[in-house]
This record gives structure tokens, C-alpha cells and sequence, in this order.
């Protein structure tokens, strides 16, 4: 992929006439960079001479996003990807900053894997936000040792999936509580089939495939909140697919529970019925439920009951996806795609779109320094510049990522990250990568 030109870190930055969009509204101004943060917000002027301008007429600038949920590959896959190529294909997407999931090889359960993974992620394109691991190996026995990885920075804990263990929840959730850190789990019984290729049901049947009830999520998600209730920790449903777990949601936030939830882009289009081509790339992870479903959770979205919106990126190698639906992994190589899908969703307003993206996720990961933050002076500029009419697809572009495995190759997308800004830094540029020499940003 071609480079793009890079500014030199003393010289000023201006993100000039676009419209800048936070929680505070919309306004037109330039954004004027120095040493990493936001120096002044202006009236539309003549830029400094000396300036690296970036043009941002017609677009919107606001703050990076955030992704609370994505696998890098490093350690234990990186034939899918690593966190250079994953970081990379995050900052094409606009994200800022991401949480890497800690189901690596081997996990991040101790200080001693996450200060690796902050060594290799030195010179990321994207902030990376390390999770850690609720169980000790990953094994769902016995706690990981939650203190020492929240004194090293840690906030959010998950197994990357179902927590079968009630107990061990509420042990988690009372122990991370005064910490200050979120407890995340997939809600999904594995006795009602979650490991299941398909959602059950007349399609599910048509096909000849086995299928994991609705209710497999609900009673994991009423479970989940409960032991909240009991605790009054920090719970956050992961990845939600039912309807039904929408409605638990929404009345556990009623009730003043400290519940949260995010969905894939993916389950924001896609219903069972678009997997019955038996297509692998698209055996998702939870997978794809009825149209009334996706109709709960694009609703949940928009009136915010659920948080965020999160890439779900899990690469695979290209061979693992040549296998029967049934026995293909799950999942899809998302950073590149995510927010252009709900930036472009005919049924999400652009402040429900930005809300889920970057504004409540940086703040469910403590992360507000590193993206989602207000456009203001002397916050960091950790920056996305948005041309929400400027068509492309991932085949014409390109894509950063080793993965191929996404359905999403030739869809027409119609808004397109400009320009990711990184602590000052432009790493992406016209659309495209910028060289990485000058972009080594430390987490």
C-alpha cells in the first residue's frame, strides 16, 4: 500500500474545516496540533505555512475510536496476524486505541505476559489496551491474580467467552470491583449448545446444521447480571446476538445495576438466513440470529442499552476458513470494516454511531486519553478525520491485515476514515497508511 507524506513532530498539525463532532455538538473550526496534544480549536483561517495541513472540508473530525474487542494474534497465531499488522489494519478502520483479548499463546494471566505484550506493541500504529485473562491460565478454576495486573494498569478482565462458573463469577466481580476494573463475559451455555456453527431455528433446520438456541444467551445473561446484583460489580456482556438479552440489559440499567454491553458491526446486518449458503466466512461468533433480533439490537444501539459497538476482529490463517460451515473456526477479520458498516447503517444516527464507536467505549476502558475524548484543547490528539460520502471497498484499497477471512471484501462502503491521528501523529493519511518510522507511539 503506498505511504502517504508524514508531518515531523515539531511541526504544527492542522485538521483545517472540518466539522468537529463530540458529546458537546457539532462545530466548524480547525484543529491545531502541537507535541501530541490539541493546542487551540479556531475559527476557519489561513494555516500556518509551516503547518502539515490536512484538508478536511465535507468531513467530520472527532476523537479516535475505541474497540473493546480484538484478537492480534500475538503470541501463539501469528501466521493470522501480529500486533504490527493488526495495529495497522486498526488505524485504517479509525481506531485509536484497542483492547487485545487476552486468549493468546499463552494467555495474559500474569505481569510477566503483559509486559511482553507491551514491549512488542511499542511501535504500534494503534494504542493497544491489554486485557487480562479472569481465570488463571484461562482454565475457569481459579482467579487469575487480579491485583497485580490492576496495579500494572490492567482494567478489563475476561476468558474471551462463556463463564460457565457462577461462583467463580462472583468471586471475580467482588475481587476486580474495588480495583476498579470490568469483568467481561460472552454470555452462552455450553449444556444448549454455544459452541453451535448456527442460531437454531427453521433455517438452522433447513440447512441440516445444529444450531444454538436464543436461550443458551438469555439464561448465561440473566445468570451473569444476577450474580451483578448480588456483587453491585462491574459486568459487561459481551458480543450480545438476542433479543431477549437486549431487554435484560435494558432493565438491569433500570435498576441501576452496573451492567454493560456491546455488539458486533456484523450482527448489525447479518440474520441467520444469510448463512445459508453454507458460506465459512460467515460462521460467526455468536452466530447470526433472526431478523426481529437484529432489529432489538440495532434498537438497543440507538437508545443506547447497549455501549458499544466492537470490531470482534479474529483473524484466522487463510486454510482455516477452507472447511465445511460446520467445522470452520467462527469469527471475522473486522478492524477495516467495523466503523464504516455503522457509520453507514441507514437506521443508526452519526451521535448513536460515535457514542458506540469511540465515546462510551474509552470510557468503559478507562482509555478517554487514548481516544474517545472531547475535541478540546490540550486533550491528546488521538484523532479520526471522517469523509462519511466517499465510497470504496476493501478489495480496491487493501487491506493492512493479514487475515482474509471477511465477507465484507466487495461491499460498497460509503464513509471512509480520511485520516487517523496518533498522539500528533498522522498514521493514516488520504486513506492510506502513512510510513511507520516516525510512528512509534508506546502504550
Amino acid at each position: 500500500m503506498p505511504g502517504a507524506r508524514v508531518a515531523n513532530a515539531a511541526m504544527p498539525l492542522v485538521i483545517a474545516g472540518g466539522d468537529i463532532l463530540d458529546r458537546s455538538g457539532r462545530r466548524r473550526a480547525d484543529v491545531v496540533v502541537r507535541d501530541g496534544r490539541i493546542e487551540t480549536i479556531e475559527t476557519p483561517s489561513e494555516p500556518d505555512a509551516a503547518a502539515r495541513v490536512i484538508d478536511a472540508t465535507g468531513c467530520v473530525v472527532t476523537s479516535g475510536f475505541v474497540d473493546l474487542f480484538a484478537r492480534l494474534g500475538e503470541p501463539g497465531n501469528e501466521e493470522a496476524e501480529t500486533i504490527a499488522t493488526g495495529s495497522a489494519a486498526a488505524a485504517l478502520g479509525g481506531f485509536t486505541a484497542v483492547v487485545a483479548q487476552p486468549d493468546t499463546e499463552p494467555p495474559l494471566d500474569r505481569s510477566g505476559e503483559l509486559a511482553e505484550l507491551r514491549r512488542n506493541a511499542a511501535a504500534a500504529r494503534c494504542h493497544i489496551v491489554p486485557a487480562a485473562t479472569i481465570s488463571a491460565e484461562r482454565a475457569g478454576t481459579r482467579l487469575s491474580p487480579m491485583a497485580e495486573l490492576a496495579d500494572a494498569g490492567v482494567a478489563w478482565f475476561t476468558d474471551v467467552g462463556p463463564l460457565g462458573d457462577a461462583g467463580l463469577l462472583r468471586r471475580a466481580l467482588q475481587y476486580v470491583g474495588p480495583l476498579g476494573g470490568t469483568v467481561s463475559v460472552r454470555p452462552s451455555t455450553s449444556d444448549l449448545g454455544g459452541d453451535a456453527a448456527m442460531a437454531e431455528g427453521a433455517v438452522s433446520a433447513r440447512m441440516g446444521v445444529a444450531g444454538e438456541p436464543s436461550a443458551s444467551e438469555e439464561l448465561a445473561a440473566a445468570t451473569a447480571i444476577g450474580v451483578a446484583r448480588l456483587t453491585r460489580g462491574r459486568l459487561h456482556l459481551d458480543r450480545i446476538s438476542a433479543a431477549r438479552t437486549v431487554e435484560l440489559v435494558r432493565a438491569a440499567k433500570a435498576d441501576g445495576l452496573n451492567i454493560t454491553a456491546s455488539v458486533t458491526a456484523e450482527h448489525l446486518f447479518f440474520i441467520d438466513a444469510d448463512a445459508d449458503t453454507y458460506d465459512p466466512l460467515m460462521r460467526a461468533e455468536p452466530p447470526y440470529r433472526t431478523a426481529a433480533d437484529r432489529e432489538a439490537l440495532v434498537a438497543g444501539v440507538v437508545d443506547r442499552t447497549i455501549d458499544a459497538v466492537v470490531s470482534g476482529h479474529s483473524p484466522v490463517p487463510p486454510q482455516a476458513k477452507d472447511l465445511p460451515f460446520d467445522e470452520a473456526p467462527p469469527g471475522i477479520a473486522a478492524l477495516e470494516t467495523c466503523a464504516a458498516l455503522v457509520l453507514g447503517h441507514p437506521d443508526i444516527s452519526l451521535d448513536a454511531a460515535l457514542d458506540a464507536l469511540a465515546w462510551r467505549p474509552a470510557e468503559l476502558a478507562r482509555a478517554m486519553h487514548l481516544g474517545g475524548a472531547a475535541v478540546a484543547p490540550d486533550s491528546p490528539a488521538n484523532l479520526v478525520v471522517l469523509d462519511l460520502d466517499r465510497p470504496w471497498t476493501l478489495r480496491e484499497r487493501g487491506s493492512a491485515s493479514m487475515a482474509r477471512n471477511t465477507p465484507h471484501r466487495d461491499r460498497p462502503m460509503s464513509a471512509m476514515v480520511r485520516a487517523t491521528v496518533l498522539e500528533g501523529r498522522e498514521v493514516v493519511a488520504d486513506g492510506e497508511l502513512c510510513p511507520a518510522a516516525e510512528n512509534g507511539i508506546r502504550p
